[in-house]
């Protein structure tokens, strides 16, 4: 009669104990890295804050927006996860008057991640052309790669 509650108790511990682990929850910025952008100012090469920021990128239906902010020193932009190899971005620092163009070249890799997770994309090679070159006058290439959001992958110079 006693072993019964002492074998439902630890059966019921047993099953708490085991019900969670580490790949359940994706949370340890596993997913695709978006691309990082930091300012600088052509003249010095200094850093620069800007006072506002409109971003829209082109990813294959036309332009959506995807960051207006103020008091800005860096951007993160999710580039495509589909098959093209290129995503085109709009840099303006007012909503009226025309963004600068920039196209983000790369090809892509897939990396399995975990179950929960699933897979990611891994960009490489990437390299950038400014077609239109107002308000961001050049760029300057960081990295060559996109494996994660810690490092600064362009410099937009204006």
């Amino acid at each position: 009669m006693k072993l019964i509650p002492v074998f439902l108790f630890s059966f019921f511990t047993l099953t708490l104990i085991s019900c969670g682990s580490d790949d359940d929850i994706c949370l340890s910025g596993e997913a695709t890295p978006r691309m990082k952008l930091k300012f600088k100012t052509k003249s010095t090469g200094k850093m620069k804050t800007l006072d506002t920021l409109f971003v829209n990128v082109d990813y294959g239906n036309g332009q959506v927006p995807v960051i207006a902010q103020t008091r800005v020193d860096s951007v993160l932009i999710p580039l495509r996860v589909d098959e093209n190899n290129f995503t085109k971005i709009y840099v303006g620092t007012s909503r009226i008057g025309s963004p600068s163009e920039i196209s983000v070249n790369y090809s892509t890799k897939s990396q399995y991640v975990s179950p929960a997770c699933g897979i990611k994309k891994v960009y490489e090679n990437v390299t950038s052309i400014l077609e239109v070159p107002n308000p961001v006058l050049d760029l300057e290439q960081n990295q060559t790669q996109i494996t994660d959001e810690a490092k600064t992958h362009f410099f937009l110079l204006f």
